[in-house]
């Protein structure tokens, strides 16, 4: 036989081979195939809206450029975000496929199959799922997926307005590039799994898998995982917690340290979780004497498997946590403060599209206090060289002291007249500004003054971190307005003006929300994103991991085991792995969110998103239960079980 015809038959063989693992067990390649189809689908969705968002040209300073700004960064986030996590589903998915397979690859070597040949084999299975499945994900999602985000985006004021799609051609090459590198991205996570395809010996044949489960622990892993911990997560920590940083910029950290703890959390997972194991088994053992000790001896005998289904669970519901949580606990602190510094009867704000006038007009019964919305920039500092504009509001101190209590720490806010100025706290300790200090601040029509430091409040995370002169403001803000106008006396008299809003205190607080609508939507995108994919890998390693244990459950039937009480075993099972990954995403929560509570002074117990959180936790118990589940085939009879086992 030629060379090219061996060559031919080989490929058609090594083809059959692929085709035959994809009919028989189509389990161990669905969670890839559909990590790689929701990737190509998102990334190309997010593709087409950074087109649409960057190729039009938007008058500087305009709505329009402000909205494509945002987009872009928010599609950034989010493709970054979902590049990451396809690595780690496809990763992770491929390496038990792998593992599953390792008696084919021995008998391939007994063979006289070449390791590299192995390799290839592997790489190559790899490749045409992922592009097969990219395609096809592409294909049915990734238009709608586009017109949804355009929507959203559109509905939130974070795109353009009139900024259509792109072309045809371009979603074509669009779609083209995107299912390329989704099946690249798939070779590239599935890496660790071709070079240990080729390790593999005939002698793997002698060994039974299913009795066998490896044990995750190496030393390279452990010291990576101390690596992580002191010169990532222990540094950002310190530096949150005792540098002196602003509030806002320390808040802006807790995340970072989440992102940071967790991976580190889940490389030394294998000895972090035998230790966790031990109290979630003797709960199993109390809750049922028969079937839970059945099930935590399952738990303590394979805490490979167990560490396997708790990371993804880790990640799902750490992120959730972690993330959501900062910017509860922001906004609990910014909420609290607003109700402790309001004294107004009443707030005036604008309806969208409307500015309120820069000067209040007098009304019977009661004074009305405007608030210049004005724009001051502060010198730089060690930790920032080149200083955005901030927010600053245009009052004089003796009206604003009447319907404002800023929680003044050091002079007066009455003090507050022409030539001098007052800061919060924040930022009078990152300049390490004293009082009766001279500063100088540009303002927003580019001119400086040097004005005078007569106060330094508390209260800056729900009001601006600077108070200006009203005149100071009237005179260097082009086209002044006001942010807002606080009433005090009988507000029912304010003569009510088109565009204006008036809500009592009260309203005002029930109401009042801090977060921006960039940053909300772009922290519940990136739960989303990670907590989807996590808990897909939660549900393809459950799945694996119970196809693994076919012997073992055969066993159980034949010793008497009932089929609920098999489905009990199961489910205990799913459920202990379920809490060790809990158990890991507090100790990540703690861990950030506890010392940002404390430092935004809100107490030592921080806020957290509830409806998400509780959603993100339900949806890693069926993550992990229901595939484990279906595969086990916990009602089935001892025959059955026993045929399974044969496959």
């Amino acid at each position: 036989m030629s060379a090219p015809t061996s060559l031919l038959v080989r490929s058609t063989s090594m083809r059959r081979l692929f085709v035959a693992e994809i009919r028989t067990y189509p389990g161990r390649v669905a969670g890839a195939a559909l990590a790689c189809a929701a990737t190509a689908a998102g990334l190309g969705a997010c593709a087409l809206l950074f087109i649409a968002a960057s190729i039009p040209h938007y008058p500087e300073n305009s709505v329009a450029e402000a909205a494509a700004q945002d987009a872009r960064n928010l599609l950034s986030v989010l493709m970054s975000m979902l590049l990451m996590c396809a690595v780690m589903v496809i990763g992770s998915t491929v390496s038990l496929w792998t593992g599953q397979r390792l008696p084919q690859f021995a008998v391939l070597r007994a063979l006289g199959v070449t390791a590299n040949r192995l390799r290839g084999l592997v790489a190559f299975d790899v490749a045409r799922l992922g592009l097969v499945s990219a395609v096809l994900g592409a294909a049915v999602g990734m238009i709608p997926m586009a017109r949804l985000g355009q929507r959203i985006l559109l509905d939130r004021q974070l795109f353009p307005q009139g900024a259509p799609l792109p072309s045809p051609g371009q979603t074509w090459s669009t779609g083209v590039a995107v299912c390329l590198t989704t099946a690249g991205v798939g070779v590239l996570a599935a890496l660790a799994s071709v070079l240990a395809a080729g390790r593999v010996s005939p002698g793997t044949l002698l060994r039974d898998a299913e009795l066998s489960v490896a044990s995750s622990r190496s030393n390279a892993r452990l010291v990576t995982g101390l690596v992580l911990l002191g010169t990532m997560c222990a540094p950002l920590l310190l530096v949150m917690v005792f540098m002196d940083f602003p509030a806002t910029i320390r808040a802006a950290m807790a995340p970072g340290v989440a992102l940071m703890v967790i991976p580190a959390l889940a490389v030394l997972a294998p000895w972090i979780v035998p230790p966790l194991i031990r109290p979630t088994a003797a709960v199993l053992r109390l809750l049922d004497r028969r079937v839970g000790r059945i099930a935590a001896a399952g738990l303590r005998a394979t805490p490979a498997r167990t560490t396997a289904m708790a990371v993804p669970v880790l990640l799902s519901v750490g992120i959730a946590v972690s993330l959501l949580g900062a910017g509860a606990t922001m906004g609990e602190a910014v909420r609290r403060q607003t109700d402790e510094g309001l004294r107004a009867d009443a707030v005036v704000t604008a309806a969208p599209g409307t500015q309120l006038p820069a000067t209040a007009p007098s009304f019977p019964g009661g004074s009305a206090t405007a608030m210049v919305m004005a724009e001051v920039t502060a010198p730089p500092t060690w930790y920032d060289d080149q200083p955005v504009t901030t927010g600053a509001w245009g009052a004089d101190g003796g009206p604003l002291s009447k319907v404002l209590d800023l929680k003044v720490r050091e002079g007066r806010m009455s003090a507050v007249r022409g030539g001098t100025f007052a800061a919060g706290a924040m930022q009078a300790d990152g300049h390490h500004w004293r009082l009766g200090q001279k500063v100088r601040l540009a303002m927003a029509d580019g001119s400086a003054q040097r004005l005078t430091l007569v106060a330094i409040y508390e209260r800056d995370l729900a009001f601006p971190e600077f108070v200006i002169p009203r005149s100071t403001a009237l005179r260097h803000t082009p086209s002044a307005y006001a942010d807002r106008i606080l009433l005090t006396g009988s507000t029912s008299d304010w003569p009510r003006a088109k565009g204006q809003q008036v809500a009592s205190r009260a309203d005002y607080l029930e109401g009042f929300s801090t977060r921006d609508a960039a940053d909300d939507l772009a922290s519940r995108l990136i739960v989303a994103v990670v907590a989807g994919y996590a808990l897909l890998a939660a549900a393809n390693t459950s799945s694996l991991a119970q196809r693994d244990r076919r012997a073992q459950r055969a066993h159980l039937r034949a010793m008497g085991l009932g089929r609920f009480q098999m489905l009990l075993c199961v489910l205990y099972e799913a459920a202990g792995a379920t809490v060790v990954g809990v158990a890991l995403a507090a100790v990540t929560a703690v861990t950030c969110l506890v010392p940002l509570a404390v430092i935004l002074g809100t107490g030592t117990v921080p806020a957290v998103d509830v409806p998400w959180t509780v959603g993100i936790l339900a949806a890693a118990v069926l993550a992990v239960a229901v595939p484990s589940a279906l595969t086990a085939h916990p009602l089935s009879d001892a025959q059955r079980q026993f045929a399974r086992r044969a496959e």
